[in-house]
């Protein structure tokens, strides 16, 4: 869309050559994992007073989102950059990207260590265009009322954007528990099913023992035999 020359680093090393070779034959390297990346492409004046109409639109939703989410991530903010996707999970622009974070997660276990433990500064870009955002706009709790909480369908919904958000921006989802109970709760709404409680369990036919039938050919045919092979049973 942008029309930008990408270049894809592929190896684990890649990770580590980046982090020191900031430019080549005059052209600056910018990590498009990385927040804060500026394509250059817009008018500035016109982008300062965009950012302040949505920052002024969506500044509650943001403020509720940090707090909702806590430590989960570093921070929320509005994006100018996501396309047609609602959200994407960055990474600070001294920060590791979500390719050096698995490298770093397969070291940890190569060496028996918590991988859980090592510090990861993410950042949460909504889509101020989306749709999505406009209806949370609408669901979340009055700033005013601190003891107010959303419903288990607004955080449902908040949780699964954090997820999607984090598998967009190449990282894996923490609570693989809490992801998947969602993904029940999400289906039993969409099929209409009133529980989760499991139904009895089924009665199957009774079935009478029948013994099999025998096939007992023709029997013994006489004429099958020599008269000579009888002669020697005789004897």
């Amino acid at each position: 869309e942008k029309n930008l020359e990408v270049i894809y680093f592929t190896e684990p090393a890649d990770e580590y050559m980046i982090g020191h070779l900031r430019e080549y034959d005059g052209k600056k390297f910018s990590t498009i994992t990385h927040e804060n990346i500026e394509f250059g492409d817009e008018d500035e004046d016109l982008k300062k007073r965009r950012a302040e109409a949505y920052k002024d639109k969506f500044g509650p939703l943001v403020k509720f989102m940090n707090k909702f989410y806590g430590r989960a991530i570093t921070k929320v903010k509005i994006s100018n950059r996501l396309g047609n996707s609602p959200a994407i999970v960055s990474s600070s622009e001294y920060g590791h990207s979500a390719n050096m974070e698995r490298i770093m997660r397969a070291q940890a276990f190569a060496h028996g260590q918590d991988a859980g433990m090592m510090p990861s500064m993410k950042t949460l870009e909504i889509n101020p265009r989306h749709p999505f955002f406009e209806a949370l706009l609408e669901k979340i709790p009055d700033e005013d009322d601190e003891d107010a909480k959303p419903s288990l369908e607004v955080r449902d919904a908040l949780w699964t954007l954090l997820d999607t958000a984090l598998l967009n921006g190449g990282y894996h989802i923490n609570e693989g528990k809490a992801f998947s109970s969602r993904m029940m709760r999400f289906i039993k709404q969409n099929l209409g099913t009133e529980s989760f409680d499991l139904l009895p369990e089924i009665d199957p036919k009774v079935v009478e023992d029948v013994p099999p039938d025998v096939e007992m050919g023709d029997g013994i045919n006489m004429e099958d035999f020599a008269a000579d092979d009888l002669d020697e049973f005789s004897d």
